[in-house]
């Protein structure tokens, strides 16, 4: 219960003024004190000002006044910035604070770098910028409550007290100080209430403040102000009575999604029930979104007044999408994004950049200039827009060339059609001279030293400066007719009616009976300040939720677990489930599902065969022949990754690359150990640089690889040396590597590239020695071979040669020994029956591709590990066979 003179948000005593005693739970008992109250004193009603405590407020108390005096004159039910926005318009000065973070950022900067010592870098700079804003905005309210004749004394008389003592905070006082001093300086909308022209008698015969449930400073000023021509008119919020208690249902629920979903299920239950208008209330900002957009898609109509962050807007989405895309270190992804944004270019055009930079495995936007495949599919005019926002200027500058960029791409156009874009243009100035006011600013500092704020900033600064401005603004969504339902936070219960009400987040994290008090403020300064104690706070809340318990229809929701983790509910809905709340009933509708399971499927396609084939497509079609029809004959298959950070794939292409470049330069010459250690070191680095591996492209996640490199290189030093120098006979030659080969068998052709082929001398000649690298785990490639003839891919290159005699191996090249204290890190691992597995894999090709070509059916076979990493499981839908 809001007592009848509660202490203002400074936490000190309220001013003196005349109190009416006896608060009013609702409007009847309220409207009819204050008219009493008025005829006392022999005013008209018309002659007085009553200020509700938020602007809902005043609609509701005309109307309220409307239906018990519905003759005469009725009062002025204001808030206190619309009655002085209807005494006299406001402009900010250059320097003041006008709750407009694109101004407000400017200034703070300048102050900061008016003051702060030189050494002090960027990112430090930023966050002092975003906190000094914060701390400003905090104290503004207790500065609009002085006059502003007495403003500078007020700073004054805290200024001392309010430095932190060790030196350690150095910044949060300098914060602190600049907060106090901009606050104090600054003129406020409000200020015109103390001027004459609102002053007693002129503007008002008398000045009537409606309590909320946290006094208001500036309110509480006001009472002092008017003396005996104030009246202050409190809540009471009462106890609720038993037919509301019964009409209190709780609801606990699995997680945010679920309770996300009950939420607006009880929403819908209480409209179809005929209870509207329905108060939802937010607790949970995130959550509240999340029902809000489950409504909509159910056609409700919703009337937000808490709004969300213009950040969080797709037409802030589209314009932040442009500042990435022209970063000089903007991935692929990054103008992707905008070119599937912008309307300039053709979706064939997007598609086909994508498409080839993919195949290319380009991530980076700046090498796709210097990648031939990609040269003709770049956009029109895209490079030249990207590279006029990278060059250093001023903020006006800036902000006239995103303009013409978002012109330039057809993104202007769509930001106008949108409410949020309107939006995102006025706050950012971007329409045709709005600009103009943020260089005002810079002018009119009193420090040439402190207009560095307005000063030649980079594109990173600009987009810090955007994010921030986006980030400080609000979206207010206009609704349209009447509204179902309304969402709003508790505080804004008080005063007005509804049939229920909706309370989901009410968890101990998002519903906190103690709630944390916001800024950086000690408890000291908080109380020096008059900034509103943690008790103030938990005093406020406790009358905001016994309002809540007021309705006449109560649901309320939350979440047992979070992430994996268990949540309790919150204390105030354990007192209500140990008094006399009762667990409601899932209003959601249960849907029986008939389970109809797919058969395996078992499709033929004689007509659709591959031009050639590889060891890998022959081996798709021996694991399993629906999963050589998908991925083979109908080339279903994914496209690559953009991936900006290299991964075990690109190590593998890259390693091979090096190995190639090695013996290709080094041939048979054997140089020794020290030089083959050089070169593969050289070799290495400039493949790294070649592939976009090295840190400039790939960033962080090429170095552990640079870290084991020194252990792989030395042990496959060691096996090449071992290899090379046979006791028995003279070693393998390297021939070639990276060597394209075909073979017919039949009338199949088959293709494949060798990684390596060496010479081996032999009584009948030099006869093919066939080298696979594999980077795989040892054990993965020991297995390959543990049933030879079952072996696919050394037999299949083993067809590729016309030789009679031959030999092949995998080399497994690793970054530390096997498992037997005598392997070394790279092992020579030789299929011993070659030859017979490669008669036995020409066979099996005749004879497979024979049925395939025939229209034999390809089932899906389902059985093995194949199965757990096959690409085509979505599409055989194993896991929805019938069990028969």
């Amino acid at each position: 219960m809001t007592p009848a003179n509660p202490p203002s948000e400074s936490g000190l005593p309220a001013l003196p003024g005349q109190e009416i005693e006896g608060g009013a739970s609702d409007w009847s008992l309220l409207i009819e004190t204050l008219s009493r109250a008025l005829a006392e004193r022999g005013l008209d009603a018309g002659s007085a000002v009553v200020l509700v405590p938020y602007a809902q407020l005043m609609d509701v108390g005309r109307r309220a006044w409307s239906t018990h005096h519905p003759d005469g004159f009725a009062p002025r039910f204001e808030s206190s910035r619309n009655w002085a926005a209807s005494l006299q318009p406001f402009m900010p000065g250059a320097t003041d604070l006008s709750m407009d973070m694109a101004r407000d950022s400017l200034v703070a900067a300048a102050f900061i770098d008016r003051v702060a010592p030189a050494r002090a870098d960027a990112e430090l700079r930023s966050v002092m910028v975003v906190r000094l804003v914060e701390a400003a905005r905090q104290l503004a309210p207790l500065a609009a409550a002085v006059p502003p004749e007495q403003r500078m004394a007020w700073a004054e008389s805290v200024r001392l007290d309010l430095l932190p003592g060790p030196a350690s905070l150095q910044w949060e006082g300098l914060v602190a100080t600049l907060a106090l001093t901009w606050a104090s300086t600054s003129t406020y909308a409000t200020d015109v209430l103390w001027s004459p022209q609102a002053s007693p008698g002129a503007g008002a015969q008398a000045l009537v403040i409606l309590q909320g449930f946290q006094t208001d400073p500036l309110a509480a000023a006001l009472v002092a102000h008017w003396g005996e021509r104030a009246l202050n008119l409190s809540w009471d919020v009462g106890q609720p009575s038993s037919a509301e208690a019964s009409g209190r249902t709780l609801h606990a629920c699995d997680d945010a999604e679920d309770e996300a979903q009950r939420a607006a299920a009880c929403v819908i239950a209480r409209i179809n029930q005929g209870h509207q208008p329905v108060a939802l209330v937010t607790i949970d900002r995130l959550l509240t979104r999340r029902v809000s957009a489950l409504l909509h898609g159910a056609g409700v109509a919703v009337r937000d007044e808490t709004g969300w962050k213009l950040s969080t807007t797709h037409a802030a989405a589209q314009l932040m999408s442009l500042l990435r895309a022209a970063s000089p270190h903007a991935s692929m992804d990054d103008v992707l994004d905008l070119l599937k944004q912008a309307t300039r270019w053709s979706e064939e055009t997007v598609l086909t950049l994508e498409q080839l930079a993919r195949e290319a495995g380009v991530s980076q936007w700046r090498a796709a200039a210097r990648t031939a495949s990609l040269e003709h599919a770049l956009p029109d005019g895209l490079s030249a827009i990207l590279e006029g926002l990278q060059s250093p200027r001023g903020l006006v500058p800036w902000l006239d060339a995103l303009a013409q960029a978002l012109k330039a791409i057809g993104l202007w156009d769509a930001l106008q059609r949108d409410a949020a874009g309107q939006q995102v243009l006025q706050v950012l100035r971007l329409e045709d001279g709005a600009s103009r006011e943020l260089s005002d600013i810079g002018e009119t500092l009193p420090d040439p030293a402190a207009q560095r704020a307005a000063g030649r900033r980079s594109l990173a600064a600009l987009t810090s400066w955007v994010r921030d401005v986006l980030e400080g603004a609000t979206f207010m969504p206009h609704g349209t007719g009447d509204a179902s339902v309304v969402i709003l936070p508790m505080a804004q219960l008080l005063g007005r009616s509804f049939a229920a009400a909706v309370v989901p987040g009410c968890d101990e994290v998002h519903l906190n009976p103690s709630p944390e008090p916001p800024g950086s403020w000690t408890a000291a300064q908080r109380e020096l300040l008059g900034l509103p104690s943690r008790e103030t706070l938990a005093q406020a809340a406790a009358s905001a939720w016994q309002a809540l318990l007021c309705m006449p229809r109560l649901d309320v929701l939350w979440r047992t677990q979070e992430l994996g983790e268990p949540v309790m509910p919150s204390a105030w809905v354990l007192a209500l489930q140990a008094a006399h709340g009762r667990n409601g009933i899932d209003p959601r509708t249960p849907t029986t599902l008939v389970s109809a399971p797919s058969a395996r499927p078992s499709p033929s396609a004689g007509d659709v065969l591959p031009g050639a084939l590889s060891a890998s497509a022959y081996q798709d079609l021996r694991d399993c022949p629906y999963r050589f029809f998908a991925l083979r004959q109908l080339r279903l298959v994914d496209a690559p990754e953009l991936a900006a950070e290299p991964d075990q794939r690109d190590m593998g292409n890259w390693l091979h690359a090096v190995l190639r470049a090695f013996h290709e330069q080094r041939g048979d010459s054997r140089p020794g150990a020290e030089a083959d250690r050089a070169a593969l070191d050289r070799i290495a680095t400039e493949t790294a640089a070649a592939m976009g591996l090295n840190a400039g492209e790939g960033g962080a996640g090429f170095l552990p690889y640079e870290v084991v490199w020194p252990a792989t290189r030395d042990g496959y030093l060691e096996w090449l040396a071992t290899f090379e120098a046979r006791a028995d006979r003279p070693g393998p030659r390297f021939v070639q590597a990276e060597a394209v080969m075909t073979a017919n068998v039949g009338p199949w052709k088959l293709y494949g590239k060798l990684d390596r082929v060496d010479a081996q001398d032999s009584p009948e000649g030099p006869i093919p020695f066939v080298i696979d690298y594999k980077t795989e785990s040892r054990k993965t490639t020991m297995d390959r071979l543990k049933e030879p003839l079952e072996d696919v891919q050394l037999a299949f290159y083993a067809a590729l040669l016309p030789d009679d005699n031959l030999r092949a191996a995998y080399l497994s090249i690793n970054d530390r020994p096997g498992s037997a204290a005598t392997e070394s890190a790279t092992k020579l691992v030789e299929h011993t029956e070659v030859l017979e597995a490669r008669e036995q894999l020409r066979a099996g090709v005749s004879h497979d591709m024979a049925r395939v070509a025939a229209g034999h059916p390809m089932p899906a076979l389902g059985e093995g590990r194949v199965c757990e990493f096959c690409k085509a499981r979505g599409l055989c839908r194993k896991d929805f066979w019938s069990l028969a």
